[in-house]
């Protein structure tokens, strides 16, 4: 499970010119960063020392870092009333008479970051210390009209973000009744015909195969856009890469493969820094041969990376920005691994970030 918060209280260098841009999601790439925000997990674990929480959301959109944000977590929905939001210590207001959050400030927030190209997309669900579940088809379905009005295309007289509008939904499920879910995707994608953008439907099941709280959605047929795999917390971590008896990469591959999205991507999900997680993370040159063995290995459905949390980025981001980095170099956009090779020009420093060359393989 990932490590969540309980005090609610509380570059990409271009080859060429060598110049910062804020970098965009492109779900038919392979180097595309998502990572998790509000939870402020390196701060649950740090109370003494606000100074360095997670940051307001804006500020994890101003370089090319990361492409998608998920925001966390809608944590409470099947409970009768509106659906409930927690998102650590930086929105602590309620509609009156509600449980609900009302964070305009996050919501402004959630347009900038939309004006930099970024996705930014609602996580439902969590691990630990929530209560959640659809236990049926039509509870399914109400629960997605009720996003569509809240937090998406619809409207609502409570939007949390007031007009700010997602770019989609997340399952984070990690507990809870689930037979619901395959309904609720449906509703959300009739939701999504003639919308004037398009949206993601995403999944982050962990790592041990099937993933026993998403295992029987992902495998009915529901449309994913995107897996984020938990490769940590679990023996399957991507440390055990070549232990046949605990990693399975080749299991998830084929069932993003038989996805009725034939964009299905599959995202390998690490750990932001040493405590982020139980297990999982890997000193920068140990991960990154990992990754390279497997996106030379499934080349079709390699989405990129999701990373969790944004909260260590702040407190590690020398590692982030060095793998992001890395990724958006060596796994590339309509190219394929046999297609291209990479040599490093420049040693990283605290300040920059490792540039890579793209040299046609003969």
């Amino acid at each position: 499970m990932k490590q969540h918060n309980r005090f609610p209280l509380l570059v990409f260098w271009t080859i060429s010119i060598f110049k910062v841009l804020v970098s965009c999601y492109d779900a038919a790439c392979s180097n595309n960063v998502v990572t998790y925000w509000g939870q402020n997990s390196w701060g649950g674990a740090n109370l003494n020392d606000p100074a360095n929480w997670e940051r307001p959301l804006a500020d994890y959109c101003q370089d090319s870092t990361f492409d998608v944000i998920n925001i966390a977590f809608l944590t409470n929905f099947n409970l009768t009333g509106l659906p409930v939001l927690n998102h650590a210590f930086h929105c602590t207001t309620v509609f009156n008479g509600t449980n609900t959050l009302h964070c305009p400030d996050i919501g402004a927030d959630i347009k900038a970051c939309q004006a930099n190209g970024k996705k930014i997309v609602l996580s439902l669900g969590g691990g630990n210390i929530y209560t959640y579940g659809l236990n049926s088809a039509a509870a399914g379905q109400a629960f997605a009209d009720t996003v569509w009005n809240m937090f998406l295309g619809g409207s609502a007289e409570y939007r949390p973000y007031d007009d700010a509008v997602l770019d989609g939904v997340d399952l984070d499920i990690e507990s809870g009744e689930n037979t619901g879910y395959h309904a609720f995707i449906n509703q959300l994608r009739a939701h999504f015909q003639g919308a004037s953008k398009q949206y993601i439907i995403s999944a982050a099941p962990q790592c041990v195969y099937p993933d026993s709280n998403l295992g029987s959605t992902l495998s009915s047929g529901a449309w994913i856009d995107n897996d984020y795999v938990q490769f940590y917390n679990n023996p399957c971590n991507l440390a055990n890469i070549d232990n046949q008896w605990n990693f399975d990469y080749a299991d998830w591959d084929k069932l993003t493969k038989s996805n009725p999205n034939p964009n299905s991507k599959m995202y390998v999900g690490l750990p932001a820094g040493s405590g982020a997680a139980g297990n999982g993370y890997l000193d920068l040159a140990t991960l990154e041969a990992n990754l390279m063995k497997l996106y030379t290995s499934y080349p079709s459905t390699f989405g990129g990376i999701m990373l969790w949390d944004a909260s260590w980025y702040s407190n590690n981001q020398k590692y982030v920005r060095n793998l992001s980095s890395w990724v958006k170099s060596n796994m590339k956009c309509g190219l394929t691994p046999s297609q291209t090779i990479y040599s490093t020009q420049t040693t990283p420093t605290s300040s920059s970030p490792p540039v890579y060359t793209a040299t046609a393989r003969t």
